[in-house]
C-alpha cells in the first residue's frame, strides 16, 4: 500500500503513517484523531511535500512522502483520500499477537507455569467450527511480537483466552482488562454491520486501550499498527465494515499458488496452467444445489419431536414424510445438530437457539431449535445461554437467522458445566 501510494515502505521511518503527520514519538501520546496535536493528511498538504521533493533533489521524503503517485492523476481519487486498513495484518498479525505474547508473560509469572499454559491452550476444545484453526506450535521465546501463529490461528486463540485462563485471574486484573478492551474493539471492527454510534463507541475503546497499555508497559512502545487502529473510526464511517476489505481472502487465494509450486522453471506459465486446472475442476465439481447436505433419512412427522409446531410451519400434515439430515451448507457457511444459531434479539442483546433437527423442504433448510437465554459474561467476553423454562420451540428458515453465523456451545477451562458462546464479532 504504502509503495503504490509514494510512502515511505519502512514502519521504522519517523512519520510512518498514510492517514497523518504523527511522528514516532507522538505516538505513544496521542490516541485519537481529535488530539490537536494530530494533522490529517490532505491533498493541499501533500502536493506541498511534493513541492519539497521538487525544490530539494537531495531530499528522499518529505513527512514519510518518497514521490507522487500516479493514482493522483485518477479524476475521483487522491491518495490522502484512502481509507483502506487491513484488520488481519494489523491486529491478528500484529497488535494480537504483540498484546497476547505480552499477557502470557504476566500470567507465567503470577498464575501458571509455562508448560501449563500451553497444556491448557492445546487441550482446550474450541468446538467443532474451530477445529481447523485451533492454535499449535506456539513460541514464546522467539524474538519480536509475534508468537509463531497465523491469522486464524490468532483469532481462535484471542477470542478464547477468557475462557481457557478465565478461572485463574481475578476479575479486577488490569492486564485482564486490557484483554478485554482489546476483545471488544476486535467484535466492531469485526462486525458485517456497523452503526455511527458504534464508530463513536470504538473511538473511546481505543483511547482506553492505548493509555491502559502504556500503563502497564511503559517500557514496550506501541507499534505502528497500534496507531492505525486510531484513525478505524473515520475509516468505517467513510467505507463501512473494514471486514469487506481486509486481505484473508486474498491471502487464502495466493495459498493455492504457494503451495503448488515444485520448481521455479517458466513459474509463471506453471501457476497460470495450475491456476486454470484448478479452476476448471472447481466448475466441474461444483454442486449447483443451494443447500448442500449430509446423508438425508425419510422419517414420518409424527414421529418427530416438536412435530405439532413443525406442522404448522411447513403446511403439511402430520402423517407425511419429511427429510432430515445432520448438517446442511448455504453460501459457504456450515450448520449442524448441536451448534447454536442467532434467531433475534432482547433488549440487544443477542438471542441464541440450539438447533435440534434440520429439515429439508422445497429446496430450502428449516432448522427446528430451542431457544436460549441469553447474557453476556463480561469476565469470559461469551455469551452464557442456559435453556429456557418452560421450553421455548422455534422453527425457522436459514433466511430468517438474525446472524448468518452458526457457534458452538463451549464450556470454560474450569469445569464449569456452564455453557457459553464466543463470537468474534458484534451482533445487532
Amino acid at each position: 500500500m504504502h509503495s503504490i501510494l509514494g510512502f515511505l515502505e519502512s514502519f521504522r521511518a519517523n512519520y510512518f503513517c498514510r492517514f497523518c503527520l504523527i511522528d514516532q514519538s507522538s505516538a505513544q501520546l496521542v490516541f485519537s484523531e481529535d488530539d490537536p496535536c494530530l494533522t490529517l493528511r490532505s491533498p493541499i498538504l501533500n502536493n506541498q511535500h511534493y513541492n519539497n521533493l521538487v525544490d530539494d533533489p537531495t531530499l528522499t521524503s518529505s513527512f514519510g512522502i518518497k514521490r507522487k503517485s500516479i493514482l493522483n492523476s485518477l479524476k475521483y481519487f487522491n491518495i490522502a483520500e484512502n481509507y483502506a486498513v487491513d484488520i488481519m495484518h494489523d491486529i491478528l498479525e500484529g497488535v494480537g499477537q504483540y498484546e497476547v505474547k505480552l499477557l502470557f508473560q504476566y500470567l507465567i509469572e503470577y498464575f501458571i507455569s509455562k508448560d501449563s499454559l500451553l497444556n491448557r491452550i492445546y487441550a482446550f476444545n474450541y468446538g467443532y467450527m474451530e477445529k481447523k484453526n485451533k492454535p499449535t506450535n506456539i513460541n514464546l521465546d522467539r524474538a519480536g511480537h509475534g508468537i509463531g501463529l497465523n491469522a486464524s490461528q490468532t483469532l481462535c486463540l484471542i477470542t478464547n483466552i477468557p475462557l481457557i485462563f478465565g478461572d485463574l485471574v481475578p476479575e479486577d486484573d488490569l492486564h485482564w482488562h486490557l484483554l478485554l478492551l482489546l476483545l471488544h474493539i476486535l467484535n466492531i471492527v469485526f462486525s458485517y454491520s456497523i452503526t455511527e454510534g458504534m464508530t463513536v463507541y470504538l473511538k473511546h475503546l481505543i483511547i482506553e486501550h492505548h493509555r491502559l497499555f502504556k500503563e502497564l508497559y511503559p517500557s514496550n512502545n506501541l507499534i505502528p499498527k497500534h496507531h492505525f487502529m486510531v484513525h478505524y473510526p473515520r475509516c468505517i464511517r467513510k467505507i463501512g465494515p473494514l471486514i469487506h476489505i481486509w486481505t484473508m481472502r486474498f491471502e487464502a487465494k495466493h495459498k493455492f499458488f504457494k503451495d503448488c509450486v515444485k520448481n521455479f522453471k517458466n513459474l509463471t506459465v506453471s501457476l497460470a496452467r495450475k491456476h486454470q486446472f484448478a479452476l476448471a475442476y472447481h466448475w466441474e465439481c461444483m454442486s449447483l444445489k443451494a443447500v448442500e447436505s449430509g446423508p438425508v433419512k425419510m422419517r414420518s412427522l409424527e414421529t418427530q419431536e416438536y412435530s405439532e409446531i413443525i406442522s404448522p410451519y411447513l403446511h403439511v400434515d402430520l402423517q407425511n414424510t419429511v427429510k432430515l439430515t445432520n448438517w446442511v451448507k448455504c453460501s459457504g457457511v456450515e450448520y449442524r445438530v448441536g451448534l447454536f444459531v442467532c434467531t433475534g434479539t432482547y433488549e440487544n442483546m443477542p438471542v441464541f437457539s440450539k438447533i435440534t433437527s434440520i429439515i429439508l423442504h422445497d429446496g430450502k433448510a428449516v432448522f427446528v431449535m430451542v431457544e436460549h437465554e441469553t447474557c453476556f459474561h463480561d469476565h469470559f467476553h461469551a455469551y452464557q445461554v442456559n435453556e429456557t423454562i418452560p421450553k421455548k420451540i422455534l422453527v425457522l428458515e436459514r433466511e430468517k437467522l438474525r446472524h448468518f453465523k452458526s457457534f458452538d456451545g463451549q464450556m470454560s477451562y474450569g469445569c464449569d458445566s456452564q455453557l457459553y458462546v464466543v463470537s468474534d464479532s458484534c451482533i445487532i
